[in-house]
Order: structure tokens, then sequence, then C-alpha cells
């Protein structure tokens, strides 16, 4: 298999906070360029964002930050350090006792130089001030999030961003389609455009639905990835869940949606799914590290493009608009089978490019359509 097990790299799972941010031992890998406090990528991914979120030293930004680092979302993109400390101080004070409890670290040497990071986050936070969201709601809810980072010599240089705001929000009690309308009324700059328009045209005219086997005597994790993708978002072959799933696999999907078991997550992507019938998918890049000797942890960025197909009257006008999205999965793969999933997007944003790019004008639920 094509993957690092290494068990002196630093392990996040269970590992109690007071453990991970004193690290005991030797240096374990290179780190050219890193402050040598840092014995690994693990570690130092866990640390600055435990300095900069948990202690609220923000302005450790401009230290682990290069001064021009291209941030992608879904909804916006910003490009130097100072707009990371903006969105940073923007989020803080709309929730400012959030807590970032790192899930786990999916890393890669690259060939360039550079480390990649997957940082699986789940935060749990009040929000008592106002945000994109609306006014403050005073209520606590809990949001995966993953970040994607290339690091290089002790900063990150580009950043790619992903949150479960649609779960969020339902907390907060904000309505899924309000919150969309209203963000859409935020114009993104021309730089967010730009990438948008290339990134739908880049994956909609990507070959797909390739014919591809998951052969267990001949099994990679790159054939894996490549066939759970290719089989289930192009393909769209349900019944082949059995090749790729365990049969208890847990499966945490946007909105804070929970399956357990092959039925269950079936159904979860066919609902989501026919929202997008014509959806191609790619995947952008993969990371692999050993959990155990039998188990193996994946991150997977990937794209979806398409056409939209609403399932909820209040948008059935925006029928045929682009439909794109950017989203992260982490799986925990044992003898060649998901046992956990955890896929984030931010349906929040996916809503409200769609909305934006209509010209449409919806009626909030609030106000009463």
């Amino acid at each position: 298999m094509s993957f690092k097990l290494d068990n002196n790299i630093t392990q996040v799972h269970w590992q109690p906070l007071t453990k991970l941010l004193d690290p005991t031992g030797a240096k374990q890998q290179t780190l050219a360029g890193f402050d040598d406090e840092f014995v690994d990528i693990v570690d130092y991914i866990i640390r600055i964002t435990h300095r900069i979120w948990e202690q609220k030293n923000v302005g450790l930004c401009y230290k682990y930050y290069s001064d021009i680092c291209p941030v992608f979302t879904l909804g916006a993109y910003s490009e130097c350090v100072e707009q990371v400390v903006q969105g940073t101080l923007k989020t803080i004070a709309a929730f400012p006792d959030r807590s970032l409890i790192g899930e786990n670290v999916i890393w890669k040497e690259e060939s360039d130089g550079t480390y990649y990071s997957s940082h699986l986050i789940t935060s749990i936070m009040t929000n008592t001030g106002n945000s994109d969201f609306g006014l403050s709601t005073d209520k606590t809810g809990r949001v995966t999030t993953i970040a994607d980072c290339v690091c290089f010599e002790n900063q990150i240089v580009k950043e790619w961003l992903v949150r479960d705001n649609s779960f969020l929000i339902s907390q907060l009690g904000i309505d899924l389609i309000d919150a969309a309308i209203n963000f859409s009324a935020l114009q993104p700059n021309d730089t967010f455009n730009e990438w948008y328009q290339s990134e739908y045209n880049r994956v909609v005219n990507t070959e797909h639905r390739k014919e591809l086997e998951c052969i267990s005597n001949n099994w990679t994790t790159d054939n894996f990835v490549q066939a759970w993708a290719q089989t289930l978002f192009n393909q769209k072959q349900f019944s082949t869940l059995t090749q790729f799933y365990h049969v208890a696999a847990s499966h945490q999907w946007p909105g804070g949606r929970q399956s357990t078991g092959l039925a269950q997550i079936s159904g979860t992507l066919i609902q989501w799914l026919s929202q997008c019938p014509n959806a191609k998918m790619t995947v952008d890049h993969t990371a692999v590290v050993g959990f155990d000797d039998n188990t193996i942890d994946i991150a997977i960025r990937w794209s979806v493009a398409g056409n939209f197909n609403p399932h909820i009257g209040r948008l059935a006008q925006l029928k045929g608009q682009r439909y794109f999205v950017l989203g992260c999965t982490h799986l925990r793969v044992k003898n060649q089978k998901i046992i956990k999933e955890v896929t984030v997007f931010d349906e929040i944003a996916l809503y409200a490019n769609i909305i934006r790019e209509s010209g449409c004008t919806l009626p909030l639920l609030a106000q009463g359509s």
C-alpha cells in the first residue's frame, strides 16, 4: 500500500492536549526552515492552531502565514496575510469562545520540499457577536472544519478551507436558504470569480465515468480513491458500496447528517446527488498516513461541478444554474474498507453562489415567503 506508517510522527487521535502542546523526544522530520521547537509537521499544525485560535494570539498569523498566501473557500478568496488576520478576528469576534479540537492531521511531504497537511477540526462556540450569518443569537453550536494547508519553511503558503456552516446555523436557529440569500448579497472579488469560473470549467471538461476496478490483490490507495470517486459520484452505481464501505461504516455529511451502514450511506449520497444529477467529480489531492498496522487515514480534496436541480420549492427558479462544490473528505480505511468517513463543504456558500449567479430575488422565510 502507498502510505506512511511511522509510529514516531505525532498521532493526534485520543492524545491529551497537554501532551500535544509539550512534545518530548527528538525531531522526527527534517522540517528545513521551520523553528527548531517543532518535531514534525503534525506538531507544527496543532501548536500554531492552538496559539492563534485558542490563545487568541491572532498576530501570530504574521509569523506562521506567508505575506502572500492564497486561501480558497467556496464563499471567498483571500490572498495576503492581512486578510487572514482580518478573517480570523472577524470569526473570533462572532464566536469569542471558539475552541478548536484537533481530530486528525493527515500529511504528505511533497516533491518540491513543501509539506501538505489536512487538519480535521471540531469546534464548539457560542455566537455572541454579529457575523455574516446575521445578528448574534447567543446560542452555542458545534461545527466541523477541514483546513488543507501547504507549508514551507515555517509558514503556510496556500490553504483550502471548508466548514460545515449549514450545520452550524441550524443550531443557531437560522434557516439555510435565508442564510444563503443574505450571503449572496456579499460580492466576492474578481480573483474569486476567476477561480470559480476556471475550476467549474476544469471539472466539467475533465474526462469522467471511466471504467475503474479496485482489485483486492492489486489494491493501492490511489486506485481505491479514484474508484470511489468514479464509481459512486460519476457513475452513480450505489450497489457497489460494498466494495468501498464496511457494512457498519459511519458517515458524516454536511448539514450534520449522520449515517451508519450501507443503506443510510446510500440514501445520503443519492439525496445529495439528486440535486446535481450530471455531477462530475475530480480528485484534486490525496494524502495517506498509517493509523495502525491494518488501518490507514486518507485525506481527499475534491471538486464537483454540474447543473442545479433543486428539490426545495423555494429554489425552483434556479434550475439549471451552475453548481460547484469545493469539498474535503477524511476516510479511515481498515482492511481495504472504509469504516469512517467525514466529508465537509459549505452548503451556505454553495447555494449563495447559485443565487448570486442567477440574479433572482428570493424571499426570506423569516419575512414570510
